[in-house]
């Protein structure tokens, strides 16, 4: 049996009570009580929506008697494999799959042109010469939008029923390409009445996560049950339009007990209504559901559950007092796999070679995959001018050299540590991609589905075989633990939804929250999961040699 990892208590932690529902399923890092079956969700989302009214309505009011418009925004699930199928996207974003996202799509500001298929916002007048130019108009319009530094955009809503991680944070979406630049390699759009723009999707800051978000049931993030529970974020680059916001909640009988602030920081955005200023992305993502069936059911509904704000003031702010840059939450904590895990280096010889030995023999030639970072940190991207695909610092990503599936016998056996069991997240999980499109084709939560799988590749009863997992990735499947590859070709989803045979494809691992410094683990303090290719050699025809 694989030995309990000495770092931290075991028990559980800061008062939470003992195993919830979802620990009976998923490996949760810290335990609540949560009722997972709802069976009456129609009648409270009612009750829900008219309960919430009556304050918005109130908060509403205050902020227009004090100088501000208001308009309201949506969100909504996106299916960004769907977009890509359809041609919408040129580029599914590197989707984590099994994880569903939701985003805020936003009106435009006052005196801004409207994108195709958005209402032009309150007051708007087609005819004055001195409105801003539209939002550029990618994935769905509103989704990427401009804002002034003075403005805010305020969520007021209830947070996601149980699931093992769910998280919000806001975006840099699209930045103006630099003069002699050459960006064919990168996501673009625009032209020249919005402005040309590459993407750059970096999040600004630490995720709002079921661990440290403020709500009803978790006043001022203490512990207790994140799940089905009323909260409120303030995203805004300014602190006094912050405060104004508050102010204007409180009125309105919201305990700022529920408030969380996602800020905006000015110094490495570029704001303004201007062609060629930051667009900004909102979103959400979940993973890992305790029951399917009521995550459906709120995605579904996500947008009566959630009032979308974009609050401006009538008259520009002039004197600002914008956010610094914030101290991220530091990955590091003293404490590696490499000391948690005993014998690494000898188990994980000892585990390749037993994969080459079953996997192998006569027919089959294997490559050992390489692996290099995915994608680097926030902060680090937006400077570099580097797209990131909407990373989440919740997360490490790592990834494989790229290769191909040159036929239905080919596969790749996935194999490595099982990082919740060391401490170093709550979970782990891998996605198989389609290079030209970056999509997400098939994938799995490795600590959560293949725990225990490498037991028979170790001598019977040896100590450490708990500390790992083994799995194929494969067209078929012909053997337990095995996670399919789709097609593109025929695919009765859309093209976006598989890859086919002979085209790039890699894979990208993820690592969520280590258990101590509840952020995703620093990168060289885990053993990074692995990869075999195994190709079918191709069968010599008569006569040849």
């Amino acid at each position: 049996m694989y030995k309990t990892y000495p770092y931290y208590a075991t028990t559980t932690m800061q008062g939470f009570p003992p195993m919830c529902n979802i620990c009976k399923m998923y490996p949760c890092a810290y335990c609540t009580n949560t009722q997972v079956h709802n069976l009456s969700f129609s009648g409270q989302l009612t009750q829900y929506i008219n309960d919430k009214n009556t304050k918005i309505e109130s908060f509403i009011s205050t902020l227009e008697n004090s100088g501000f418009i208001v308009q309201e925004g949506t969100i909504s699930y996106i299916d960004i494999l769907k977009l890509a199928s359809e041609g919408i996207v040129n580029s599914a974003l590197g989707n984590n799959v099994g994880t569903p996202y939701a985003l805020c799509s936003l009106p435009p500001a006052p005196n801004q042109d409207p994108a195709e298929g958005q209402e032009p916002p309150i007051g708007y007048n087609p005819d004055n010469p001195n409105n801003y130019p539209a939002n550029i108009n990618y994935i769905s319009p509103g989704v990427n939008s401009k804002l002034r530094p003075d403005e805010a955009v305020v969520l007021i809503g209830k947070t996601p029923p149980p699931a093992l991680y769910y998280c919000f944070r806001s975006y840099i979406g699209f930045v103006e390409n630099k003069p002699r630049k050459n960006y064919s390699e990168y996501i673009t759009t625009g032209d020249d009445y919005t402005g040309l723009y590459h993407m750059i999707f970096a999040s600004l800051g630490d995720q709002l996560n079921n661990y440290n978000i403020w709500t009803d049931n978790t006043p001022q993030g203490a512990p207790g049950n994140p799940y089905n529970s009323s909260t409120i974020i303030i995203s805004t680059a300014d602190r006094n339009i912050n405060k104004q916001i508050r102010n204007a909640l409180g009125t309105a009988g919201y305990s700022p007990d529920i408030i969380n602030d996602d800020n905006i920081p000015m110094d490495l955005v570029n704001m303004g209504l201007e062609a060629g200023k930051d667009t900004f992305i909102y979103m959400m993502r979940i993973a890992l559901w305790a029951d399917q069936s009521i995550g459906n059911r709120y995605l579904n509904n996500i947008n009566k559950l959630y009032k979308v704000l974009r609050i401006t003031p009538k008259i520009p702010l002039p004197n600002l007092n914008p956010w610094p840059v914030p101290t991220l939450k530091i990955r590091e904590t003293g404490i590696t796999e490499y000391q948690v895990v005993p014998n690494s280096r000898r188990d994980f010889d000892h585990l390749r070679n037993e994969i080459i030995k079953a996997y192998g023999g006569t027919d089959y030639d294997h490559v050992d995959l390489e692996l290099g970072i995915g994608i680097p940190d926030n902060y680090n991207a937006i400077l570099r001018d580097f797209n990131v695909y909407g990373d989440n610092r919740d997360a490490v990503y790592f990834k494989t050299e790229d290769f191909q599936l040159t036929s239905d016998d080919d596969f790749v056996i996935v194999y490595g540590i099982n990082h919740e069991r060391t401490g170093k997240g709550i979970y782990s999980n891998t996605s198989f991609y389609g290079v030209e499109l970056f999509n997400g084709v098939a994938g799995a939560f490795s600590t959560v589905q293949f725990p225990d799988t490498a037991y028979p590749f170790f001598p019977e009863g040896y100590e450490n075989a708990g500390y790992y997992y083994v799995y194929k990735m494969a067209r078929k499947s012909d053997e337990d633990n095995v996670v399919i590859i789709p097609y593109s070709t025929g695919n009765p989803l859309g093209k976006a939804y598989g890859v086919d045979n002979n085209q790039d494809v890699r894979i990208v691992f993820r690592v969520y929250l280590d258990k101590i410094a509840m952020v995703g683990p620093y990168i060289f303090d885990i053993i990074w999961d692995r990869a075999i290719l195994f190709t079918k050699k191709l069968t010599p025809l008569p006569g040849q040699h």
